[in-house]
């Protein structure tokens, strides 16, 4: 059969548009002679809608939709996803008292529904429902085992489409519902013993790094658990950005059609785009395209599609530079997302500011092509201070105060001009900065959108590689970006928040970055295990283990003085990021609505407190693996 994998960027709560880009599709795959169009789950109303999903009249008009797509379908096979409040024509009560919503595939013919043995409804509703990281799916959806229960049917059946006069046996699967290792109901093996001829998944997958790989691996268990018992393989993904208020989600696409091997035979591109791609299931030509740079195409895509969706009357997006690799990076990804006529920079200096990050943020401007407004900020400083003695404070002043004033007056200024210009404010807090608290409240922490808020320092130092590449010139200057071999760093300008004289940024680069990505990555990693492997020397055999030489931390009481630190810094400062803004999502743990935090202050276990003791208690024996 030929198959259109109908990729679309769906945008949530943007009906319209969605249904806009499935008519195009539709035609386009009529044109093509295609047997069915496949689109992702939630194509019609979007997946991220929170709250929104409570609202009855909106689902109602979501589902309204249906009829509409249904009579796209003469002579070609439409499926797609959208939410419910019937199955059936049916309406049932969730356990709330209100009418049970269902997320459902659909899946229409000839402008008729395709119909199941047990059911003349062409409607599949998922069975797995995902409450972990960014999905909360059981707060607004009913399963299809709690469905199976009220109707009394197996609602798993495959679907019977007919073709040049023979029944082809589909099951339909909506994501989650291939990631079924966790889980006792497996859709795909239900699949397998109703021997369907071909299985399609519709999604909405987030990527985050890696994510393509995870994908093809959970099948290939598939695979394994059940022998040649698993048919062609069709996976519908949704391109683009969508967001939960916390959190910027982006889909990178990447739909694939697999053959009765596991093997990805074709497929629409990955490079979060959108896309209708014809493919043949008879087809075993192996398809290896690997796309490069998808972290850098990720965050291109999640700044594009977040001013596109969220400020439609194209503001310009105001950025701070100074000179660092962080707001570099910031505003060259603002310029491939924008264009450089809305990106405008500003560097703030004070009397701590290098002649280095000066020309750095001046040549930056210069070489992207945006505004570049420049300042120094010291007169304001000083009339703070004034002021301060005003109010019977004198100095000497505490030099952390005085660097939280430059950084709120920095933040001070950008708004200023920001209401002046009708800008949008872009802030460049990294992952690491932003775990240990290493920022200022209504300062280098104000603003809309938060893109490098889930990349580590290392991430973004081989980002700033990559966006240099993409230029064909020295954007972000080399003299940020530190040369790192076997274990070691090496720093022709350190970095710096340049808030008071030689300030260098307290972080072990490297080490730190491994640590807070591990301390953030769902399933969860326990410090626990971390203290174990240090006990018995096993850490120092990874990649981690060599930046702890390097730093010292081989040391016991550096390692743990170290370790505490980061404890405590992270405890103490949840509150700077539940005020801070979203952060596009690209890891397993970003902090806002996918890595969540309570300001509550945890109480070590015993057996943390036991390693604590026999970690120190190796410094006096100088051998940790006699312990």
């Amino acid at each position: 059969m030929k198959i259109a994998l109908g990729q679309i960027n769906v945008q949530s709560g943007n009906i319209a548009e969605n249904i806009r880009s499935m008519k195009s599709m539709i035609l386009e795959a009529k044109e093509k002679n295609a047997d069915i169009i496949v689109f992702p789950e939630m194509a019609v109303s979007g997946y991220f809608l929170q709250d929104k999903w409570t609202d009855g009249e909106f689902v109602a008009f979501c589902q309204s939709q249906n009829d509409t797509i249904k009579e796209l379908s003469d002579g070609i096979g439409i499926i797609w996803g959208n939410v419910s409040q019937m199955y059936g024509g049916q309406t049932f009560i969730g356990q709330d008292g209100r009418p049970a919503r269902f997320n459902s595939a659909f899946f229409a013919f000839d402008k008729q529904w395709v119909s199941r043995p047990n059911s003349a409804w062409g409607q599949y509703v998922k069975h797995l429902l995902p409450d972990y990281r960014v999905f909360d799916d059981t707060r607004f959806f009913v399963d299809g085992l709690t469905l199976a229960q009220w109707t009394q049917e197996d609602v798993c059946e495959p679907f019977e489409f007919q073709k040049d006069g023979k029944t082809i046996k589909i099951s339909l699967q909506i994501c989650e519902d291939l990631w079924d290792n966790d889980y006792s109901f497996s859709p795909t093996q239900k699949a397998t013993e109703y021997q369907s001829d071909l299985i399609i998944n519709i999604s909405s997958s987030p990527w985050t790094r890696n994510k393509e790989l995870s994908r093809s691996k959970q099948l290939a268990k598939h695979h394994q658990k059940f022998p040649e018992k698993i048919p062609p393989f069709i996976y519908v993904n949704a391109a683009g950005m969508q967001n939960n208020g916390k959190t910027v989600v982006v889909f990178d696409g990447n739909s694939t059609l697999y053959d009765r091997r596991g093997i990805r035979v074709d497929g629409c591109n990955d490079r979060f785009e959108s896309e209708c791609k014809i493919v043949d299931t008879s087809d075993e030509i192996k398809d290896e395209t690997v796309t490069e740079n998808k972290l850098l195409l990720a965050l291109v895509c999640g700044i594009k599609e977040f001013d596109r969706q969220v400020f439609p009357f194209k503001p310009h997006w105001l950025i701070g530079v100074s000179g660092g690799m962080d707001s570099s990076i910031s505003a060259a990804l603002l310029t491939m997302a924008l264009g450089s006529e809305r990106v405008i920079g500003v560097n703030m200096a004070t009397k701590y500011n290098t002649d280095i990050t000066k020309t750095n943020a001046k040549t930056l401007c210069q070489r992207l092509e945006i505004r570049y407004l420049a300042s120094s900020i010291e007169a304001m400083v000083d009339s703070t201070l004034l002021t301060m003695k005003m109010f019977g404070y004198n100095e000497p002043y505490e030099s952390l105060m005085v660097e939280n004033v430059q950084a709120r007056l920095r933040g001070h200024c950008l708004s200023t001009i920001s209401s002046i210009e009708k800008a949008i404010i872009i802030n460049n807090a990294n992952k690491v900065e932003t775990a240990l608290g290493y920022c200022t409240l209504y300062g280098d922490t104000i603003g809309a959108l938060a893109p490098l808020g889930d990349c580590t320092k290392m991430q973004l130092a081989q980002l700033g590689k990559e966006i240099n590449d993409h230029f064909q010139q020295e954007i972000i200057p080399n003299n940020l970006l530190p040369i790192i071999s076997d274990g070691e760093i090496e720093w022709q300008f350190a970095p710096s928040a340049e808030l008071k004289e030689a300030q260098v940024d307290p972080m072990k680069w490297g080490y730190h970055d491994w640590l807070i990505q591990k301390l953030t990555e769902y399933p969860g990693f326990q410090i626990e295990k971390l203290m174990q492997d240090y006990l018995s020397g096993d850490i120092f055999a990874t990649e981690a283990g060599r930046w702890m030489k390097f730093y010292g931390l081989d040391d016991p009481k550096k390692f743990i003085d170290d370790l505490s630190w980061v404890l405590n810094s992270i405890q103490n400062s949840v509150y700077k990021r539940i005020q801070m803004p979203p952060i596009i999502m690209v890891s397993r743990g970003s902090f806002g609505q996918d890595y969540r935090e309570s300001q509550t202050r945890f109480q070590h276990t015993d057996k943390f407190k036991l390693l604590k003791d026999q970690i120190l208690k190796s410094t006096l024996k100088g051998d940790r693996n006699a312990i």
